[in-house]
């Protein structure tokens, strides 16, 4: 190569270009390093800072070289140039590696920075949804107490209501587990079922106070299939074996799956309401036996009177024929017997007293019926047991009547008892219902259940042939009626006192107070 080479042009350019070339390298690292200064986490302004450190390294390495080389030509020493060479080259690969390497890795960059600003974006919304969290938090913290004071009273005043109807109802009100077993009952329900306590009922199992074990089945099959039962009819075994009628209304309680765990219901006390029933029944059955009665005794009355005005003239005429005489005695003893069954029946169908009815002590009533019974009673070893009320108000009633009603229900208790016994007679006054009671009880056997309400039936007896016409308590239960009252029976009684005086039963005779009777 000598002076005037005729690449001279290409040579400057080139000489020319080194030199730009650094001089560019440097003002771009210099903005870099200003970027880098004002925002030193931005990974952008980051990666352009090596990546001009590099490409003034890379300017450096080749410009120098470019220069250099020119000058040792230029000066003659070209060798010199030759034992660089190889170290300038090297320099400019590893500058030329290292931009690549930045190039590359910026892309990664790149990707990694958009993950971390979609993480970030990510994280600002659960910042934004953390703080609407926390605000509602403040906020449900600052009313909670008050929230909770508020549902406090909402659930104490339905609790109070709840406890105020349970507690105060009438009906009877129960809770049974799932082997209806009793977890809970109302104090209705407790003295309904002849109980002073909850706690002597709670435990104890529904069916077993069910008269007929059938009408449980049928209701246990309902709630089961139905899970439900409305106005069920069913007879439970009321305090000292007596009966009562409940109308019942169960619904079964049932978990998630369906199945039964428990059930509640409530039952309405119907006794009262059936013995009203049967008493309306009654009546009405006496008033058409009654009208039939009074047309056969008027008819029966004739043949019978003329029987026995033969009779006893056909007695004058054998009265020296002693087995005549005997036989004809023998028919007027039993057409006697018929005309007194005929003016008992003639009895029974009057529709009103004709008797005088006239403010009447029912103690002294008593005691004139007991001046003529007693004796007899005494004979059989039955013994009468009298507790006579003070400050009783009077009846209004036909005396001779009111004895018949005592003497009949006093002789069936003589018959029921046989042989030895007691009679207890109370006397007592009512203010809550003004009316007045006599109780009329016996030690016998009692009165079956199933024949219980056919008592007072025209011609029901339970005495041997001969023995009664069973019309006693019929005619009794007509006058008591006629007087505005009725008569209650029960078998064995309910009230403890008359328990423990030994009865097994009872004639509850109910009267109207002269109050009463004479303010209608």
């Amino acid at each position: 190569m000598t002076p005037g080479l005729p690449l001279f042009p290409v040579y400057l350019v080139d000489f020319i270009g080194a030199i730009l070339m650094i001089i560019f390298s440097l003002v771009s690292f210099n903005y870099a390093s200003r970027l880098t200064r004002l925002e030193p986490t931005n990974v952008l302004w980051t990666y352009l800072f090596w990546f001009s450190m590099a490409v003034v390294a890379l300017a450096l390495s080749r410009g120098i070289g470019h220069v250099l080389r020119f000058i040792f030509v230029f000066l003659g020493y070209p060798g010199l140039w030759g034992a660089l060479a190889p170290y300038s080259g090297g320099l400019n690969t590893i500058t030329f590696v290292t931009v690549a390497v930045l190039t590359f890795y910026y892309v990664n960059i790149r990707q990694l920075l958009d993950r971390v600003r979609e993480d970030a974006r990510q994280l600002a919304e659960t910042n934004k949804e953390l703080h609407r969290a926390q605000e509602a938090l403040r906020e449900l913290n600052l009313t909670l107490e008050k929230r909770v004071e508020d549902r406090t009273k909402e659930l104490k005043l339905s609790e109070q209501k709840f406890r105020g109807l349970f507690e105060g109802s009438k009906d009877v009100i129960f809770f049974c587990d799932d082997r209806y077993r009793l977890v809970d009952i109302n104090e209705s329900g407790v003295e309904l079922l002849g109980f002073t306590k909850k706690d002597e009922v709670l435990g104890k199992y529904l069916p077993h106070f069910f008269f007929d074990r059938k009408k449980w089945e049928k209701l246990a099959r309902e709630l089961i299939t139905v899970g439900h039962v409305k106005d069920f009819e069913a007879e439970f075994k009321g305090p000292g074996g007596t009966y009562l009628f409940l109308l019942i209304t169960m619904s079964a309680i049932k978990d998630e799956h369906g199945k039964i765990k428990g059930t509640e219901g409530i039952a309405k006390d119907l006794t009262r309401f059936k013995q009203v029933t049967e008493t309306l029944i009654q009546s009405e059955k006496m008033a058409s036996v009654g009208q039939l009665a009074a047309g056969v005794a008027h008819e029966i009355n004739t043949p019978l009177g003329i029987i026995l005005g033969y009779t006893q003239l056909l007695e004058e005429d054998f009265e020296d024929q002693e087995e005549t005489l005997e036989s004809l005695k023998i028919i007027e003893k039993q057409t006697k017997i018929c005309r007194r069954i005929v003016a008992d029946l003639l009895k029974f169908s009057r529709d009103s007293m004709t008797e005088k009815t006239v403010p009447t002590d029912i103690n002294t009533c008593i005691k004139e019926v007991l001046a003529v019974t007693e004796h007899t009673l005494n004979m059989d070893r039955i013994y009468v047991y009298k507790v006579f009320g003070g400050n009783i108000p009077k009846i209004v009633a036909a005396n001779e009547k009111l004895r018949q009603v005592f003497v009949n229900i006093i002789n069936n208790a003589q018959y029921a008892i046989g042989d030895e016994g007691i009679i207890g007679i109370w006397t007592r006054y009512d203010q809550a219902r003004n009316e007045v009671q006599a109780i009329i009880g016996d030690t016998g056997p009692g009165i079956p259940q199933e024949i219980i309400n056919k008592i007072f039936d025209p011609f029901f007896t339970t005495k041997a042939v001969g023995k009664g016409t069973g019309l006693g308590l019929s005619v009794s239960f007509g006058i008591i009626q006629d007087l505005g009252g009725y008569i209650e029976v029960e078998s064995p009684p309910k009230e403890e006192v008359f328990v423990k005086a030994g009865m097994e039963t009872v004639f509850i005779v109910h009267l109207p107070a002269v109050q009463k009777a004479v303010g209608r």
